[in-house]
This record gives structure tokens, C-alpha cells and sequence, in this order.
């Protein structure tokens, strides 16, 4: 059923906004915001570095060849994608779904099935504490995004085209990567598939769209950016895609970046109420091309957990060839996706109290 926008954005208090921003060459390069904005708590003190290897709680959508969670909410409601190499049946439930992406949510053990009516694939890649799904679908070619809430979409949710970098660009994609409990949400938009030069993070608060501001002292927007989560406090959470080198930002702009100790390629997903941040880091350096960075099941992606503080953590499932983590709430409860010799799952699983 497609209900009015303003219906369901006034029911579960939905306001969207930003994914994806990155800044490859433009007027400042990664490497020396980085260098100039590391965050005072965490150049204040000694950074701790340690691993967690751990057994998580798999998540495989019944009847799919793989899947991955992406979102996990205060009630621990979880949201996420599956794909089927062929149309693929729930053996619980009967309902076959058609060859490719597919989202889902998890609630209290039972999965629904997230597709956007006429879509070709739909991602769902966020979840707020009131349970408003958002994500993005595409349709024709193009990427939109849409927000979900008791069995309504809203679609399409667009980027006005007057914020791309060519306004009569024929080919413009939207997509909605988080949102937070009070409804902004975060997300990009990119031309064609010129995501390294057009795309950009946006935020959209109290139904306005801003583009994320990588330096403020110019009020420049450049391009290869990614916000992919949202905090109640309004922190964002994102990354310079190309580079690997990932930054937190509010409605204002970059405030400052961060990597994994030694530099290593780090693209931060997911941001709680307490500041701490989860992603995946591979082992190549920062502003270099490593595996990871094209294909997130590959063996040279980890896992990482960062505190407000700048303390980090490897996060490895055990025995896994790959661990990627999407998302996190304030009890430190992760959600991502792992690789074995079985294929390719999504996972659940609360992180170990520690010293941080």
C-alpha cells in the first residue's frame, strides 16, 4: 500500500537524510583533515587497541543464498537484506521471493519480507527505536530511497535536483543509509555511477535536505563521502569512500576524522547514543585500494568497535574469513555480516563489557 508521505512521517515522526560523502582530490585532501581534526579526547590519551574473537548469533533469511544485517534498534529489532541467485522460497512461511536483493526485518523471530512494490532490488538499511524501516529501491535504473513503517511505504523519498552537482543530470540516485530516533535521516546521492566525483552525504532534519559540509571554512561540498548513521545526539557517522579515512559530522558539517591505529583503510557504518562507532577496516593503509574496499567478504576485512574516547577493537567472528559490522544501539548489541566455508550470513551479537 503507497500512503501520503506526510501521513507516515507524521505518525512515526520520520525526517530523512544522509548517506554516502566522500572527498577524493577537491580543495583538501583526506589525508590532511585528518592530520588537523583529530578528536581532543583521543589526542589527549594513549589509544587502546585490542581484539574480540567471538561467537555470534547467525541470521539467515529462510530459503536465501546469503545475508547480511544492517540495523539493529533499542528493542533489538533488526533490519537487513537477503538475495536469492535464483527465486528462492521461505520454507516456513511459502512466500518465494525473485532472484536478487531483497530486504527484511527481524522481529521477535519472525522475518518480514521489506520490498517496495514494483521495485527491482530494495535495501533496507536502517531502523529507528519508534521501528520506521528506511532504505532505498531501484526501479528503471534508478535509485530511490523510501521509508517503511506498519505495512505503508512512502516512495519515492529524492534528493531535490537542484542539490546534485548537475541539476538536469538525467541519471540522479538517492539513497537513505540511516535514520535516528527522532526521524532524520541520513543518506547520499551520486550521478550515474560517478560515485568518486558526484556523490555526496545529505542530511534531512524537520523535512529539509542539507548537503554534508566538508570544510566549513569554505562551506565546500566535496565529493566521495559517506554518512551512514545517525545518533539521538545528532552525531553522524561517515566516510571519505575512496580513501578510507572516516569522519563524524553534525547538521553543520566534518568535525573530524578518524582511521584505525596505523593508518589502516577504516569506513565507520554505524553510531550509538554513546558515541561509539562501529565499521570495517581492511589492512591496506588509508587513501590505498585493498581488497576490502571492493568486496567486503574478502579476507582482508575486520571488524571494528571505536569508544568515544578513541579506544579500538578488532572484531572477528570466529573461524569467519571476513567480518563486517553495520550497525549498533546503546547497549552495545552489533549487527553485521560474516564469510565462512558455508557462504556469506548476517550475525547478532553484544559486545563484550571490557575495559571500555
Amino acid at each position: 500500500m503507497k500512503t501520503p508521505a506526510n501521513r507516515i512521517l507524521t505518525l512515526a515522526a520520520v525526517a530523512l537524510a544522509l548517506w554516502l560523502v566522500a572527498c577524493q582530490s577537491g580543495l583538501q585532501q583526506p589525508g590532511s583533515i585528518l592530520d588537523q581534526n583529530q578528536s581532543s579526547s583521543a589526542a589527549a590519551r594513549p589509544q587502546v587497541t585490542t581484539t574480540e574473537t567471538f561467537v555470534p548469533t547467525t541470521i539467515d533469511y529462510p530459503g536465501s543464498t546469503s545475508t547480511a544485517a544492517r540495523s539493529i534498534n533499542n528493542s533489538g529489532d533488526i533490519v537487513g537484506t537477503y538475495s536469492c541467485a535464483a527465486a528462492c522460497t521461505n520454507p516456513n512461511t511459502g512466500e518465494t521471493s525473485t532472484a536478487g536483493t531483497h530486504g527484511f526485518l527481524l522481529q521477535n523471530g519472525v522475518f518480514t519480507r521489506i520490498d517496495v512494490p514494483g521495485a527491482a532490488a530494495t535495501v533496507a538499511r536502517g531502523i529507528s527505536d519508534p521501528g520506521v524501516i528506511v532504505g532505498h529501491y531501484t526501479v528503471a535504473g534508478l535509485t530511490h530511497g523510501f521509508a517503511y513503517s506498519d505495512g505503508n511505504y512512502v516512495y519515492p523519498i529524492d534528493v531535490p535536483a537542484a542539490d546534485f552537482d548537475h541539476p538536469s543530470s538525467i541519471v540522479q540516485n538517492t539513497l537513505i543509509v540511516g535514520i535516528s530516533p527522532e526521524g532524520d535521516l541520513v543518506g547520499c546521492f551520486h550521478e550515474d555511477n560517478l560515485i568518486m566525483t558526484t556523490m555526496h552525504g545529505w542530511l534531512r532534519r524537520n523535512g529539509s535536505f542539507s548537503v554534508l559540509v566538508t570544510d566549513r571554512d569554505t562551506n565546500s561540498h566535496d565529493p566521495d563521502t559517506m554518512n551512514n548513521a545517525i545518533a539521538p545526539t545528532g552525531e553522524i557517522a561517515g566516510f571519505y569512500f575512496s580513501s578510507g579515512v572516516s569522519y563524524l559530522a553534525d547538521r553543520d558539517g566534518v568535525v573530524s576524522t578518524f582511521t584505525f591505529p596505523g593508518n589502516l583503510f577504516t569506513l565507520a557504518w554505524g553510531i550509538n547514543a554513546r558515541g561509539d562507532i562501529v565499521g570495517v577496516r581492511g589492512d591496506n593503509q588509508a587513501n590505498t585500494t585493498g581488497s576490502c574496499t571492493l568486496n567486503p567478504s574478502t579476507t582482508s576485512c575486520v571488524g571494528f568497535f571505536r569508544t568515544k574516547h578513541g579506544d579500538y577493537r578488532s572484531l572477528r567472528v570466529q573461524d569467519a574469513s571476513s567480518t563486517v559490522v553495520y550497525g549498533i544501539n546503546a547497549l552495545r548489541e552489533i549487527v553485521g555480516q560474516y564469510t565462512d566455508s558455508t557462504g556469506t550470513h548476517g550475525f547478532t551479537y553484544r559486545l563484550n563489557a571490557g575495559n571500555q
